[in-house]
C-alpha cells in the first residue's frame, strides 16, 4: 500500500490541529473555571465586608462603600451565574422575574438578596435587621453555588455566549435601573458589567481582530459610562449605537472563531444576532407550540383570508377583523371591543395584534400560551364569536375554493375534510408574519440616529431612566417579556381606575389574572401590554380609562393607584411619584410618538366586502 507524502502530512497536521484544539479548549476550560471561582470567591469576600458594615454602627457609611464593592463583585461574576445557575444567582440578586415554569405563582415575589439591602441602605424602607439577616441568607447561597459551579464545564462558545447575553442584559435592564432603583448605581455598574464581560473575553483566548476589537470597544463603553455616570441623563441611544451594537457584531465575528453555543431550547433572540436592536434580532416562532405550521405564501394567504372572513363567527357576520381593524393598528379605537347583539358581557380594549407573536402568553391575564389556542378560545366566546374551530371546519368543507386553499397551503393533508386544528394553524401563521421592526426607533437604535428628534431622544433617556417606564415595557419589544433570555412575561399590578376622575378616582374591579388563577396577590394584575404603535391605538389600559398619552404618563407620575388614593395592598408598581418635569412629560410623549411603525398588512381588497 503506498501512500503519498502529501496524505500523510496532510494527516499530521490534522491530528495536531485536533491535539491543539483539544488543548485549546481544556486550557479555556480550566481558565474559565478558575476565573469563575475566583470571581466568586470575591464576591464572597464583599458579602462578607458588607455584613460587618451592617453589623457596625461606628461608621455608618461604610456600608454604602461595602455595598457598592459587594455590587461590583456580582456584576463582573453576573455573566456567568446567571448563565449556569440563573435561578439560585435570582436568590443573590432578586426580585426574580415571573416564574414562567409556575405561571400561577404570584406576578412579583417579595424583594431579595441584593433588592433588601440596597432598600435598607438607601431608602430606608427596609430595616438593617432584616438586611443582615437577609445576608445570612445570601452567603450561604453563595456558598452552595461556589460547590456547585465547580463542576462546570466551560468552553468557548458558552463563554461567548454568556457574554453576549450580559451585554444584552446591562443594556436593556442595567440601563434602565432594573435591579439599582433606589441606589441611582445603574449607569456606573454597567461599566463594571463591561469589565465582567471583557474578562470573559481575555479567557476565550482568541487573538483575532474580532476578538481584540471587542476588547477595546468594551473598555470605552466602560470608560463613557464611569464619565457620565448620571442615570438621568445618560444618553442610552449613544450607547446602544456606539458600544452595544459594535461590540455585539464583534461578538457574532469571534463567534465564527469559537463556534455556536450548544443546542438548547428554542430562543425568541436569535442567537445569530449580536443584541436586540439589529433587524432579525427575532423569531417569531419561538413561541409556536410543536403542533404549528411553518410559514409559506400559500399558508399566510389563507390565514389572512379566514381572518377577514365573517363566516368564523357563529351568525356569519361577525369577523377577527371585526375587532382587529388594520388601519387601526389591528384595534378598534374603542375603550371596551363590542359584545355580540344580545349579550351582556364587559369585554376589555381591544389589543394590537403588531408583534403578537413575540407574547409567550396571550389575553389581558395571560391565560393562554399559543395563538393556536387563544384562537379557538376566540371563536368559543359567546360574546365575541360564538362559534367554534369544528363549527367554522364545517363551514368551509362546504365551500369549494376553501377546500382547494387548504388543499395548496397544506399538501401534506391531501383531501381529507378541514379540522378545526387546520383553521387554527391558518390563522395563527397569519398572525405570526404581522412583525414589523422599522419605526423611527428601530431606525435610530440601527444607526441612523437622525430618524428621530432631539426631543424624542431625550424622551428616550426618560423613558429609560427618570420615568422608570423601561423597568416593564423592556426595549427593544416595548412588552413585558423579559430579557435576555426571553422566555416569560411580566405581569403588574398598578391599580387602573374605573373613570377618567382622578379626583374621585374607584378602582376598576376587573380581578385580571385572579380570575382565572385564584392567586390572592394576583388580584387585579395584567399582563405588561407592549407599546409599539402606542400613538395610534388609544384609548388605553385594559378598560381603555385613558384617552391621551398625556392622562397615562400622569398617571405613572403620580404613583399609580396609590397617586389617586386608592389602596391596593398588592399594587407591584413603585407608589412613590416619579416628578417628572412638564418638559420630561412632553419629551416622552414624543419619544412614544417615533414608536409608530405604519409598515403593516394591509385589508385584502378580495374580502373587504365580508366584514
Amino acid at each position: 500500500m503506498h501512500v503519498r507524502w502529501s496524505q500523510l502530512l496532510f494527516v499530521l497536521l490534522v491530528t495536531t490541529t485536533c491535539a491543539r484544539g483539544a488543548r485549546t479548549t481544556a486550557a479555556t476550560s480550566e481558565n474559565g473555571q478558575r476565573l469563575f471561582a475566583e470571581q466568586l470567591t470575591t464576591l464572597a469576600g464583599a458579602l462578607a465586608n458588607l455584613d460587618s458594615a451592617l453589623a457596625s454602627s461606628a461608621k455608618p457609611d461604610s456600608a454604602l462603600d461595602a455595598f457598592k464593592h459587594a455590587r461590583t463583585a456580582y456584576k463582573h461574576v453576573e455573566p456567568l451565574l446567571m448563565y449556569y445557575v440563573p435561578i439560585q444567582a435570582s436568590a443573590i440578586n432578586g426580585p426574580r422575574a415571573e416564574d414562567d415554569d409556575n405561571p400561577n405563582a404570584p406576578v412579583r415575589s417579595a424583594a431579595i438578596g441584593f433588592q433588601v439591602v440596597e432598600a435598607a441602605l438607601f431608602d430606608g424602607s427596609i430595616t438593617r435587621d432584616s438586611a443582615r439577616t437577609e445576608m445570612v441568607r445570601m452567603r450561604r447561597v453563595l456558598e452552595s453555588l461556589r460547590t456547585v459551579t465547580r463542576t462546570n464545564t466551560i468552553d468557548r462558545p458558552a463563554l461567548l455566549d454568556a457574554a453576549k447575553l450580559q451585554l444584552a442584559r446591562t443594556t436593556v435592564l442595567g440601563l434602565a435601573g432594573f435591579d439599582a432603583d433606589p441606589s441611582g448605581a445603574g449607569i456606573t455598574e454597567a461599566a463594571e458589567s463591561m469589565d465582567g464581560i471583557r474578562a470573559l473575553i481575555d479567557v476565550i483566548g482568541d487573538s483575532s481582530d474580532a476578538a481584540q476589537s471587542a476588547i477595546s470597544l468594551l473598555r470605552a463603553a466602560a470608560a463613557d459610562l464611569r464619565a457620565n455616570s448620571d442615570f438621568a441623563k445618560y444618553d442610552r441611544l449613544r450607547f446602544i449605537t456606539s458600544y452595544a451594537n459594535p461590540i455585539g457584531e464583534r461578538l457574532m465575528a469571534l463567534q465564527k472563531h469559537v463556534g455556536p453555543p450548544a443546542a438548547g431550547p428554542r430562543r425568541l433572540w436569535r442567537v445569530e444576532t449580536g443584541t436586540p436592536f439589529v433587524a432579525g434580532a427575532f423569531d417569531p416562532t419561538a413561541f409556536a407550540p410543536a403542533h404549528a405550521r411553518s410559514e409559506t405564501q400559500a399558508l399566510r394567504a389563507l390565514g389572512e383570508r379566514l381572518f377577514f372572513d365573517p363566516r368564523l363567527s357563529g351568525s356569519g357576520e361577525r369577523s377577527c377583523s371585526t375587532c382587529h381593524v388594520p388601519d387601526k393598528m389591528f384595534t378598534d379605537g374603542l375603550p371596551r371591543a363590542k359584545p355580540l347583539p344580545g349579550q351582556t358581557a364587559t369585554l376589555r380594549n381591544t389589543p394590537s395584534l403588531i408583534n403578537v407573536a413575540f407574547e409567550p402568553s396571550l389575553f389581558a391575564e395571560g391565560r393562554t400560551r399559543s395563538l393556536e389556542t387563544q384562537i379557538g378560545v376566540v371563536l368559543e366566546s359567546r360574546a365575541e364569536m360564538a362559534s367554534s374551530v369544528d363549527r367554522v371546519a364545517v363551514r368551509l368543507q362546504s365551500d369549494s375554493s376553501y377546500r382547494a386553499a387548504f388543499a395548496s397551503a397544506m399538501p401534506d393533508r391531501k383531501a381529507a375534510p378541514i379540522t378545526g386544528l387546520e383553521v387554527r394553524q391558518a390563522i395563527a401563521v397569519y398572525l405570526r408574519s404581522l412583525t414589523t421592526f422599522d419605526s423611527r426607533f428601530d431606525r435610530a437604535m440601527r444607526g441612523d440616529t437622525l430618524a428621530v428628534t432631539a426631543s424624542e431622544r431625550r424622551g428616550f433617556t426618560v423613558f429609560m431612566g427618570r420615568g422608570k417606564c423601561a423597568t416593564c415595557h423592556f426595549v427593544p419589544l416595548l412588552n413585558g417579556v423579559v430579557p435576555p433570555d426571553y422566555r416569560a412575561a411580566e405581569a403588574e399590578v398598578i391599580g387602573v381606575p374605573a373613570t377618567a376622575d382622578t379626583l374621585h378616582a374607584k378602582l376598576d374591579p376587573d380581578p385580571g389574572r385572579a380570575r382565572v388563577e385564584g392567586v390572592p396577590n394576583n388580584e387585579f394584575a395584567f399582563k405588561v401590554p407592549a407599546l409599539r404603535n402606542i400613538a395610534r391605538t388609544a384609548p388605553y389600559m385594559h378598560n381603555g380609562v385613558f384617552k391621551t398619552l398625556e392622562q397615562v404618563v400622569d398617571f405613572y407620575d403620580r404613583g399609580g393607584a396609590a397617586g389617586l388614593g386608592i389602596r391596593v395592598a398588592s399594587q407591584t408598581l413603585s407608589p412613590a411619584p416619579l416628578r417628572l418635569t412638564p418638559e420630561e412629560k412632553r419629551n416622552l410623549v414624543a419619544f412614544l410618538n417615533a414608536l409608530t411603525d405604519t409598515t403593516r398588512r394591509s385589508r385584502p381588497a378580495m374580502h373587504a366586502s365580508r366584514k
